[in-house]
Parts: structure tokens; C-alpha cells; sequence
């Protein structure tokens, strides 16, 4: 993904109390005041773990996400800005949204019969256990994204968040504006009036619509990619399940590493070669299920599973639910 919203969580990290020189020792955090690249997604998720609880004292990762400012995402904001009105703004933020995140996230952007628009977020399984949080600084960001471009203050319709409630959620209710707000949803997602989907924005230029959403195409696709140590060592791990169950010492020594130096590296990450190869082979597998018709035979050699039982015990603890069940979801919320 592009540094933009990494860096505006490390600043948002800093401004509440956690320390600059802690985040920046992360894999990866040195390069983030560059433009034009790409870095690996999985340093968003370690600038919230290691931000989580400092967050929830300051009122939750939804107001993080209301701590961007206009321009602060580069060319996306403008292709925002720039249209007609909030219903074009967040389609076509939605097919440019590999401008700002992980291309395997995605928006699906809808209009139900009473002209309410709207917006839910796919989540990237990198995301892992901050997946829920970082949903919320979405919604956050979407709403003031919202009232930037509508140049007022917008108050959502309804909320859904797909994690269970917390003991209180008067933190969302203020800074969301709505207590219309579901927990254990399927997807997170807010939704916004009629009036609101379809006021005319004040920047509304569609000349100018034209130019910024072709300089959007244009970024994705000639951004450097800047890759971290794990990356490299998923690289490896994705291609050995084409062998079978991936080993320990074939990936080390495709790093030209010896097993014991891998796992000392490995520890200094914080992470292991279990939680490794089972990262890998979550992302690979849900992929295989959401964008391939492979049945689960296939798709449980091509990540290293010799019993498609297994498989779909790895999902029911992924996901909470099984492959036939969750395929349904997925192929039904992917947007069109």
C-alpha cells in the first residue's frame, strides 16, 4: 500500500502518547516519509497493534480516521472532491482505491430504493486482529470525507461493524454522530441519507474529475514497490506450498539463511513460523475461495493442506464459518 495512511496512523500514534522511536524501529517504518512507492501492508497492522491501546484512551480508532485532512491521501481526496455528488464521489473512490490502500481491499458502494447510499469496506486478511479497528478508522475517515465534500456536517443514517460490541460504545456514538450502530455485522459499513447521497458537492469540476482519475491510474501503476524482510519471506512460503507443506529449512536457505538464524529473525520480528505459514495460507486460501471456482480439494493442496478436512477446519477459525457458507458472502458483497 502507499505510506499515506500509514503515516497519518504513526502521527495520530504519536499525538496520543505512544513514542516516535518505538514506531519507527518497526520493519519498514524508515521509508514512509517517501512518495511513490509502495510498502508492505502488513506495517499498517503493526502501527495498530502496537497503537491499540493507546487509541482506546483517546477515543478509539474511528477518530483517528477522522484526523485526516484533505489532501493528506494525495490524488484520492481530489477524485472525492472533484465529483458531482458523495454517490460518484465514493464510486469512483472505489475503482481507485488501490491509490491509497491494499489492492485486495475493496468498497462496494450501493443505493438502496429510498436513495440512501451505502458505503461497506472489505478488509484485507493481513489485517488480522486489528481487522476491526481498522474498520472503524475507516468509517471515520468515510464520514469526514463526507463532510469535507460536502463542505457541512453529515450525520450517518446507520452503522455496522462486523466485531462484537464492547462494553461501551458511547466513544463511536460521539464520534460517528449516530447511535444507529450494529456490531457482528457481516461487513462494516455507513450508510448516508438521500439528501446526502445526492447534493451537489461544492468542488464538483468535471474536467478536473477526468484529469485527477487518471493521475490516480497512473500512480498505482508506477509506484516503486518497497519491500520488508516478511514479505520476502511470504514470497517464499506461497511458492513452496506448490511442493506440499512448506519447510522451515527450504525457506531459510532460499534466503540464504541458516534454520536457526531464520527463527532468531523470525523472534526479532515478533512472530513466529507457525503464525508465518498459517498468515500465508489464510490469505491464499480465502483468495482461492473469493475469486476462483476451485473446489475444496484443489484449494487445499494449493496451500499445503493433504485433507480437505482440514481446510475446512482452518476456516471455521479464521472466519467463524465454513468455506460453502463463507464463498456465499464473499461472492456477494465482492463488488461488481
Amino acid at each position: 500500500m502507499p505510506p499515506y495512511v500509514v503515516r497519518l496512523v504513526l502521527e495520530a500514534a504519536v499525538s496520543a502518547g505512544v513514542a516516535r522511536e518505538h514506531l519507527g524501529r518497526l520493519p519498514g517504518a524508515t521509508v514512509l516519509g517517501q512518495d511513490g512507492i509502495r510498502v508492505p501492508t502488513n506495517l499498517l497492522a503493526r502501527v495498530w497493534e502496537e497503537s491499540a491501546a493507546t487509541f482506546a484512551a483517546v477515543g478509539g480508532a474511528a477518530r483517528v480516521g477522522r484526523m485526516w485532512t484533505p489532501g493528506q491521501f494525495h490524488v484520492w481526496d481530489y477524485v472525492i472532491r472533484s465529483s458531482a455528488d458523495l454517490t460518484e464521489a465514493f464510486q469512483l473512490a472505489a475503482r481507485h482505491l488501490p491509490a491509497i490502500t491494499d489492492p485486495d481491499s475493496a468498497f462496494e458502494v450501493t443505493r438502496d430504493p429510498m436513495g440512501r447510499l451505502t458505503v461497506a469496506t472489505r478488509p484485507v486478511s493481513t489485517f488480522g486482529r486489528v481487522g476491526t479497528l481498522i474498520s472503524e478508522f475507516v468509517l471515520g475517515m468515510l464520514l469526514e470525507q463526507a463532510t469535507t465534500a460536502l463542505g457541512r456536517p453529515v450525520i450517518p443514517e446507520a452503522i455496522t461493524i462486523p466485531g462484537p460490541p464492547p462494553r461501551s460504545h458511547d466513544y463511536l456514538i460521539e464520534t460517528l454522530g449516530t447511535r444507529n450502530i450494529q456490531f457482528d455485522a457481516m461487513v462494516s459499513a455507513i450508510t448516508f441519507s438521500a439528501l446526502d447521497a445526492s447534493a451537489p458537492l461544492p468542488g464538483a469540476d468535471p474536467a478536473l474529475a477526468v484529469i485527477v482519475c487518471e493521475h490516480a491510474a497512473y500512480s498505482i501503476s508506477n509506484a516503486r514497490l518497497v519491500l520488508g524482510w516478511l514479505d520476502k519471506v511470504h514470497a517464499e512460503i506461497a511458492a513452496a506450498f506448490a511442493d506440499g507443506p512448506p519447510s522451515l529449512d527450504r525457506v531459510a536457505r532460499s534466503l540464504a539463511m541458516s534454520p536457526r538464524t531464520f527463527q532468531r529473525r523470525l523472534h526479532d520480528e515478533g512472530t513466529s513460523w507457525t503464525e508465518e505459514v498459517e498468515q500465508v495460507r489464510e490469505a491464499e486460501a480465502t483468495r482461492l475461495l473469493r475469486d476462483t471456482g476451485l473446489n475444496l480439494t484443489t484449494i487445499a493442496a494449493r496451500v499445503g493442506y493433504t485433507d480437505v478436512r482440514a481446510l475446512r477446519r482452518a476456516f471455521h477459525r479464521w472466519h467463524g464459518q465454513g468455506p460453502a457458507d463463507l464463498r456465499r458472502h464473499l461472492t456477494s458483497t465482492a463488488p461488481q
